[in-house]
């Protein structure tokens, strides 16, 4: 892992902006961490603290772990479906990373609006350690990388990625990133309105 995880974290809170009244979430981690069987990352506990569960320019998604069986389990940290672990075409890697992998052992934290899936790599007991692994439809492959969600998302912002790590170009070119929480977004198109303007 590159960078320490508090240093990528206050970094990312400097580069991307909350637009919406809600700004964070509360989150029961021990019973996060019973449902799961693992702890989390300290980065991703503190991104949950300070954005939530919500958008990145309408383009990147970070879900928030489900702390009750009775939960919906839509756009919360989730495994691989049953059905993407028995297709043969999800369990392609990039060349350097072939082989080395489960997709068992992957847990996911996000997605973007082009279809490409965020996960960590949770073989590591310590999951400060746990690298980022992303599947994009563009290459139909998983590529990891050697850091923590804050950042991957922070070079993702920054537009430190070479190559490219996500389907989707339309981020490297935006200079003020805003986050939406998934409150605000629902109650603005509840409102009759499109939040991303």
């Amino acid at each position: 892992m590159s960078e320490d995880q508090p240093a990528a974290m206050a970094s990312l809170t400097r580069v991307l902006s909350c637009i919406g009244p809600t700004c964070g979430d509360t989150i029961d981690w021990g019973a996060a961490e019973r449902i799961y069987g693992t702890s989390f990352p300290a980065d991703y506990r503190a991104f949950v603290a300070t954005f939530g569960s919500g958008g990145i320019e309408d383009m990147v998604g970070v879900f928030t772990p489900t702390a009750s069986s009775a939960e919906s389990q839509m756009l919360k940290v989730s495994r691989l479906s049953e059905r993407a672990l028995a297709d043969e075409g999800v369990n392609r890697w990039a060349l350097v990373d072939r082989g080395r992998y489960r997709l068992e052992d992957l847990l996911i934290w996000g997605g973007t609006a082009a279809a490409d899936t965020l996960c960590w790599i949770t073989t590591d007991p310590d999951p400060d350690q746990w690298p980022v692994a992303v599947y994009t439809r563009l290459d139909l492959e998983w590529t990891v990388y050697p850091c923590g969600m804050a950042e991957f998302l922070l070079k993702l912002l920054r537009n430190q990625w070479h190559p490219w790590p996500i389907s989707d170009t339309s981020l490297q070119e935006d200079m003020h990133p805003r986050f939406l929480h998934d409150k605000d977004e629902a109650a603005a198109y509840e409102a009759g309105r499109y939040p991303w303007e």
